[in-house]
């Protein structure tokens, strides 16, 4: 009985295998259409997009985004404004023609008329005139008039029904905006909007015709009068619904996995998209293992170069300190030595026995002479050492800074050639992101393992790595190739 520890043990030694053998074979290259002339398997676990699928997934998610249509209900204020700014012009108007007339008097009737005429569109002034003549409240005239209207308003009301999306029993979003041009957000649609059948919202002709109907007959002209106040205080907006509708199906896919060592393509099998797409998918992750492959003998040739040049400074080091040593030694020895040097005897016996030759000025010369030469001795000793010395730490600094440039640069190129080379596979966008972002957590990993021997070359690749990435997720939303 094969146990699962077995078989995560085999599918690991496979992995291992296609990414790191030299040898392995290439992912075959096949057209939409072609038949496949062997079967293909994966050696690694692959969760690759299924085209077909995800758009069907779109379509349904995409029918199921219904219409936004806008309703500004405070706009009944603003009826309920103009309809007594209307009345209340007519009373000042009537009162100042009066001048005094009686309410049956001839010239009381023709004011009435007169005010009729100046006034708007079946405009009651027969019936306010009296009360304004003698001084009423015309508030109870008023507040019947605005009942219907209100009403009225209280329903969405849209300019006309004919449009497709308000068709008899259609659902619509209904979102509650203050004014008439606000443009609500997605995430408004979404939480204070609420889903209703069109047949709750009427016409602006239907909305009229309510406010006429109310009146009892006899009234019809102040029916009127009322409903040329009612106006339109709903708004379809397709495009904020082809955003709305945008958003929600965006980042849907639906993806295809198949375990390590599952055939993904089988022989004699016609090659389709979904075969394309996880094809594509092998041969990315064979990309990305040559591409580590490769990043990771760089940095074992780092680290030896790295080894190399602890042991340079180690040596210098010690270099330094034996000739410091010398130096101090030489500086510590009396003077008498430089005469010693010299290859003449010295007088032994003290300062009162006179020295062979009888000229102690001739002596004391030479001594001076032999003590000059050897200072100036010890400072070409000591400038060429230290010049030396500073000559091999700087080469030995800059061939490293060299190697360490030249390693970027590799990475730079073998990243560059990746992305030419998934960019000619027609790799999806959202992959190839993912990709980049699986590379840079490895690296980041590594980068805590190794500790302070890798970490400027692993630092490096991350940073490659990362200005990759930004460029692809610079280049517009998931599934642009």
């Amino acid at each position: 009985m094969v146990t699962p520890r077995v078989c995560t043990a085999v599918s690991a030694l496979a992995a291992a295998a296609f990414f790191f053998s030299p040898a392995r074979a290439a992912v075959p290259d096949y057209k939409l259409g072609e038949i496949a002339r062997e079967d293909v398997v994966t050696p690694v676990a692959l969760v690759v997009l299924n085209p077909e699928a995800t758009e069907t997934l779109r379509q349904k998610v995409a029918q199921q985004v219904n219409s936004v249509v806008r309703h500004a209900r405070p706009i009944v204020a603003e009826v309920e404004g103009d309809l007594r700014a209307s009345i209340a012009t007519a009373r000042k108007n009537f009162l100042e023609a009066l001048q005094g007339a009686a309410p049956d008097s001839p010239a009381f009737a023709g004011v009435v008329r007169v005010i009729a005429r100046q006034s708007p569109k079946d405009l009651p002034v027969d019936k306010l005139a009296p009360l304004w003549a003698r001084g009423l409240d015309d508030a109870a005239f008023v507040e019947a008039l605005l009942l219907p209207v209100r009403e009225a308003m209280a329903q969405p009301i849209v300019t006309n029904k004919n449009d497709p999306a308000l068709a008899t029993n259609q659902p619509v979003r209904l979102v509650p905006v203050k004014k008439a041009d606000e443009i609500p957000s997605v995430r408004e649609i979404e939480t204070s909007g609420a889903t209703v059948s069109s047949g709750k919202i009427i016409s602006l002709w239907r909305a009229k015709r309510l406010v006429e109907t109310h009146f009892p007959a006899g009234q019809e002209a102040v029916g009127r009068f009322a409903s040329s106040f009612v106006r339109v205080n709903a708004f379809l907006d397709l495009p904020l619904t082809e955003l709305w509708r945008a958003q929600r199906i965006e980042g849907l896919a639906v993806n295809d996995t198949y375990e390590a060592a599952q055939v993904i393509v089988s022989q004699g099998q016609t090659i389709d998209r979904k075969a394309l797409g996880a094809l594509a998918a092998m041969r990315e992750k064979s990309l990305i293992g040559t591409l580590q492959n490769k990043l990771e003998q760089q940095q074992s040739v780092a680290g030896q170069i790295r080894q190399q040049t602890s042991w340079i400074v180690a040596g210098l080091g010690l270099v330094c300190v034996a000739l410091f040593v010398i130096f101090w030694r030489l500086r510590a020895r009396p003077a008498s030595t430089a005469l010693i040097l010299t290859g003449d005897p010295v007088p032994v016996g003290g300062p009162q026995r006179a020295l062979p030759g009888g000229d102690d000025g001739a002596w004391r010369e030479r001594a001076l002479l032999a003590e000059g030469r050897a200072e100036r001795a010890q400072e070409a000793i000591r400038t060429g050492v230290l010049g030396w010395m500073r000559d091999r730490v700087f080469r030995t600094m800059s061939n490293q800074r060299t190697e360490l440039l030249t390693v970027q640069r590799k990475a730079e190129a073998e990243m560059r050639e990746l992305e030419q080379r998934l960019e000619r596979l027609h790799t999806p966008l959202k992959e190839r992101v993912t990709a980049y972002e699986k590379r840079i957590e490895e690296l980041e990993k590594d980068l805590a393992a190794k500790g302070e021997q890798n970490r400027e070359l692993i630092q490096a690749r991350i940073s490659v790595a990362r200005q990759q990435l930004t460029v692809e997720r610079e280049r517009g939303r998931f599934g642009a190739n």
